[in-house]
């Protein structure tokens, strides 16, 4: 329970508040249940106190009463006052009356025996006085009682006891308190009691007894059992106080006078209405007292019968209250004594707990000490403890653990020390192998690029950059179709194909770089695998470029030394035919016995022969090339030449030819007879690039420009020449390229004619490729031979029924490497 209350505390003050609870606990309940009985058995007898007293006082004035009633009784009841009543009702008698003299004889006695009363009077049923006994002493001490002489009488002033006994039947007496004046102006507070005397027919008059107030409050104020600073009221049903233990001053003086001295205003209205209510009981919630309350009589009317009749309605009710802080004095006392005890017990169990606790704690706070020590790694220490108990077994354990601990750790420190050279070593060898790897991967031109399985990359080899144009730092960790297949350089996401079959797929794309530059790449995905599921891809990217180039080369090779060969076989073959043919041919043509018609079909034939003899010289030629002579030749002379051979077609179709020439072109080194003849091949391609049968209104145009320009793109191409050193007389080959921004003479052929289909665009530069029907399909890979062997590379541009464009490049040092 400590612990989870108080989990910061230490073992030592969770030690102390344990021993300190299990000796303070059970005190403090024994002393709390001491406290809350003796304040419940000191309340129980206040409350039995008060009731006693109340109830005492209640008697006691009862008896009071009881007395003053039997008193005013003997005095009417004697024979010489019931004399005296009987003479009143007949006729008035004079103050010297013998009667009178010995009533008020007998009346004096009275008072100087009882000392009780302030006066004795009786007047008539009109209201004069007719005799008053009087003590004419204001002071306690020094009685003296008089019969007032007749003068001094007073006539007609006693309405208030005609109130008093109004409606009183015969030997019932009417009390109330009242305040009187003395000679000296004094006010003397008394009880008034009135008995109405009645004589045979009617009342006659009112025997009065004024009793000091402070007889009846020796009564009241005889309180044995009450304690000090306890306090005993009188009150009336408007509140005002008669009599107050506490606020009375004077005995001549009644505090009901006074506005403060009223219950109302001492008390709450709740608790003045129980007050009041005339019935007995006891209050102690909502004041800081205890009351015990009654009434004191129920009626101002009273006779010795017991009977009650109508009179003044006003009732008194009397009570007593004890402060609470008086009762709990003692109870106040006990608890300040019992703090007191509990204060200094506690500092003693606080005490012996730190004194045991240390028992404890010190052996404790050395464990703890030797624990931090050996976590930092000196095994060599050893706890030192003397308790001669558990915790010193504990700590021989913990010296124990040290010595095997120290043991153990310098093994694992020699194995350490092994294991580091181990690692070492193989560190360094591993490093090397990476380094040899890294070497090779970094210099095999394919990039290696590895993917995780959200294809996201990751890493990449040192020719990531050069193959894609993008730097690994700034594509790292990003979707390889946002680098790669979103700028053009993939085509489709070959990895995503290889994740979703799991094997290994591979593709090539074409692509055009930043330059302009057709290229080609080839994409490899691999899966990688871990325990069935793919982890990660590897995607092997390489530029297979001038691979493709090659192959195409060497196809384009293959073509041209298939048609060489075939091409020599034919016009070896069929030379010798054909000259066989034309001489019998030649002969019976010299025949004078053939008809007209026979000398005609022989003319077709020698013809055709002729034809033929044109074809195979073509095919040797394209088979054994003749060597090229370069010279310094004007390029717009070479046009004009050839455009001249060519003019009598051209005008034969009715063909216009724009022409526009570059005077300021230097000389270049070219052989005259082979690109002559080459340009009148492309100029005989554009006249019969035209349909006249399809289209006679529309007029056909040559257009020749010959010019100076750089090139706005990389153009690459291969040559196809004849190695004079080359004793197998084979073709070799060789790449053409012409970079960006190289200056060049350009020469631009076009024409308005029925233009090339795109299937047969590529083929055009193929040997016996041709779509002419009496064509042999060597004219154009002829001007590709010659073009290429002055370096230079030839173009071709065409649109369906848009015409053809050709452009021949050639490099302005041309003949510098030949």
């Amino acid at each position: 329970m400590i612990n989870k209350i108080f989990p910061w505390l230490s073992i030592r003050s969770k030690l102390i508040i344990a021993f300190v609870g299990l000796s303070i606990i059970p005190l403090v309940l024994v002393g709390i249940h001491s406290i809350f009985s003796n304040v419940q058995m000191m309340e129980n007898n206040a409350i039995e106190n008060l009731n006693h007293n109340v109830n005492t006082i209640r008697e006691k004035t009862a008896n009071f009463l009881a007395n003053i009633e039997s008193d005013l009784h003997t005095l009417r009841n004697s024979t010489l006052f019931e004399t005296y009543v009987k003479k009143m009702e007949l006729t008035p008698l004079e103050p010297d009356n013998i009667l009178v003299k010995q009533i008020s004889a007998e009346l004096l006695s009275f008072c100087q025996t009882k000392m009780i009363y302030y006066q004795i009077r009786v007047i008539d049923d009109n209201g004069n006085e007719l005799l008053r006994i009087e003590n004419n002493s204001v002071t306690d001490s020094l009685p003296g009682f008089s019969i007032t002489p007749q003068s001094k009488l007073r006539n007609a002033r006693e309405t208030y006891y005609f109130i008093m006994v109004n409606n009183l039947l015969r030997d019932q007496i009417a009390f109330a308190p009242a305040e009187l004046v003395d000679q000296n102006n004094e006010v003397i507070p008394i009880i008034s009691f009135a008995m109405p005397l009645f004589g045979a027919t009617h009342r006659v008059g009112i025997l009065i007894a004024n009793v000091y107030a402070k007889e009846f409050f020796h009564v009241i104020e005889s309180r044995p059992h009450l304690e000090d600073g306890g306090k005993v009221v009188l009150t009336r049903t408007d509140g005002n106080y008669l009599y107050h233990s506490e606020k009375k001053k004077n005995w001549n003086k009644l505090l009901a006078s006074k506005e403060v001295d009223n219950l109302h205003y001492d008390y709450p209205s709740a608790i003045v209405a129980q007050l009041l209510s005339g019935n007995e009981g006891i209050i102690s919630e909502g004041i800081d007292e205890i009351i015990s309350y009654g009434s004191l009589f129920q009626n101002p009317v009273f006779s010795a019968s017991g009977r009650v009749a109508s009179g003044l309605t006003s009732k008194f009710f009397v009570f007593e209250s004890v402060p609470k802080d008086i009762i709990m004095g003692p109870v106040r006392s006990y608890a300040y004594t019992f703090t007191g005890f509990l204060a200094l017990f506690l500092v003693i169990a606080i005490g012996l707990g730190l004194l045991a606790t240390r028992q404890f704690t010190k052996p404790i706070l050395a464990l703890q000490r030797g624990t931090e020590i050996i976590a930092e790694g000196n095994y060599g220490y050893r706890l030192q403890v003397d308790t001669h108990d558990e915790i010193e077994k504990l700590a021989a354990q913990f010296n124990s653990m040290a010595a095997s601990l120290e043991i153990h750790t310098q093994e694992i420190q020699e194995h350490r020390t092994k294991l580091e050279e181990m690692v070492k070593k193989r560190t360094g060898e591993l490093t090397d192998e990476k380094m040899k790897l890294q070497a090779i991967i970094d210099n095999v031109p394919s990039a290696f690029v590895l993917l995780d399985k959200d294809f996201r990359i990751r890493t990449a080899s040192a020719a990531f950059s050069a193959v894609t144009g993008f730097h690994l730092e700034e594509v790292r960790d990003k979707n390889c179709d946002e680098v790669l297949c979103n700028n053009g350089f993939c085509q489709e996401c070959i990895c995503r194909i290889a994740c979703q079959n799991g094997k290994i797929e591979s593709h090539v794309d074409r692509a055009i770089n930043n330059k302009g530059e057709e290229r080609f790449i080839e994409h490899i995905a691999i899966p990688m695998k871990e325990a069935g599921e793919i982890t990660s891809i590897l995607e092997i990217i390489t530029d297979i470029t001038d691979r493709k180039r090659l192959e195409q080369h060497i196809i384009q090779t293959e073509k041209l030394m298939a048609a060489g060969e075939m091409s020599a076989i034919i016009a070896h073959e069929f030379r010798n035919l054909l000259t066989s043919v034309k001489i019998i041919l030649q002969l019976q043509n010299e025949s004078v016995r053939l008809s007209r018609n026979e000398k005609t079909s022989l003319a077709v034939a020698l013809n055709s022969i002729d034809h033929m003899e044109n074809i195979v010289t073509e095919l040797l030629n394209f088979a054994r090339p003749k060597l090229m002579e370069f010279r310094e030749q004007s390029l717009n002379n070479l046009v004009n030449e050839s455009l001249a051979i060519a003019q009598m077609q051209i005008n034969k179709q009715g063909i216009t030819v724009k022409k526009k020439l570059d005077p300021s072109l230097q000389p270049l080194l070219l052989d005259a007879t082979h690109f002559k003849e080459a340009l009148m091949n492309i100029f005989l391609n554009a006249v019969q690039a035209f349909d006249y049968n399809t289209d006679k209104a529309k007029k056909g145009e040559i257009i020749i420009n010959v010019k100076k320009t750089r090139i706005q793109k990389t153009l690459r191409d291969f040559s196809f020449v004849e190695d004079i050193n080359n004793k197998d007389d084979k073709q070799i080959g060789k790449e053409i390229i012409f970079k960006k921004g190289t200056e060049c003479a350009v020469i631009e052929i076009a024409d308005t004619g029925v233009g090339i289909d795109r299937i047969h665009l590529k083929r055009i530069f193929d040997p016996f490729f041709t779509t002419k029907p009496n064509g042999t399909g060597l004219g154009l890979p002829m001007v590709k031979r010659t073009v290429n062997a002055h370096d230079g590379i030839i173009t071709v541009v065409s649109r369906k029924s848009q015409g053809t464009r050709f452009n021949i490049y050639l490099p302005l040092s041309i003949g510098a490497n030949i």
